[in-house]
């Protein structure tokens, strides 16, 4: 097995894509840590995924993050699949929810780097951008902006943090718990599915199915890879 004894920290795991890469990597022979905010949703996930670790905690919290990893011994690969959606207005938002995306998706992915990589030495970070970051929307200036800030730094920690692989997923319209929440989301996922050249969504194996090669390939580092059924070309 490709994972087989290699330590696999995936921070929002409890659900959606986190959860599904979680469930590869233990596949392929990994021993899991998953954290998020939700003790329910992480004590379900361990019951799905079978021998784990889970942790409760908030992104954004730099004490709760370096809690995590102090109690591992050894760290092989991380997940940062974890963070605030939705709108981010520069005028229309208030300055909290502002603060709040970029504590999550920028200072987030900096604590879980910083806890992280001293006890790496090999192996891979990957973290998640989107593809609002090519093709703007209004009402979600500072969204664009802290994931288009997380590629730039994901390419940088490629240098800095060499040998370490870093790499960012930028995923494209997908089928996850979080966008059921909504009424009307089976309509909008097929009109949005039909738009793009594969005629369907994506779901979370899809991605997880990326991540798991970037775990596993030694020679990509520093890139921003699409799963986005090519949506970024229509």
């Amino acid at each position: 097995m490709r994972l087989d004894g290699q330590r696999v920290v995936v921070i929002g795991g409890s659900s959606g894509i986190g959860l599904a890469t979680a469930r590869l990597a233990r596949a392929e022979g990994a021993d899991i840590t998953i954290a998020g905010r939700s003790e329910d949703r992480l004590r379900e996930a361990q019951r799905e995924l079978g021998e784990c670790d889970i942790a409760s905690l908030d992104i954004a919290d730099p004490m709760a993050v370096d809690a995590l990893f102090a109690d591992l011994p050894r760290v092989d690969h991380v997940l940062v699949s974890a963070g605030t959606l939705g709108p981010g207005g520069v005028v229309s938002s208030d300055l909290e929810r502002l603060h709040r995306i970029v504590d999550e998706r920028i200072w987030g992915a900096v604590n879980v780097v910083r806890a992280a990589a001293p006890k790496m030495t090999a192996g891979s970070i990957t973290l998640t951008s989107g593809g609002i970051v090519a093709r703007p929307r209004a009402g979600a200036a500072m969204f664009t902006a802290a994931l288009a800030a997380v590629e730039a730094m994901a390419r940088a920690l490629a240098v800095e943090l060499a040998p370490l692989r870093v790499n960012t997923v930028t995923p494209g319209v997908v089928d996850t718990p979080l966008q059921r929440t909504s009424e009307g989301w089976e309509a909008r996922l097929a009109a949005r599915g039909e738009a793009l050249p594969v005629r369907r969504v994506g779901t979370s194996d899809d991605i997880a199915q990326v991540m798991l090669m970037l775990m596993t390939n030694g020679y990509l580092t520093g890139e921003v890879i699409h799963v986005d059924g090519g949506g970024r070309y229509v």
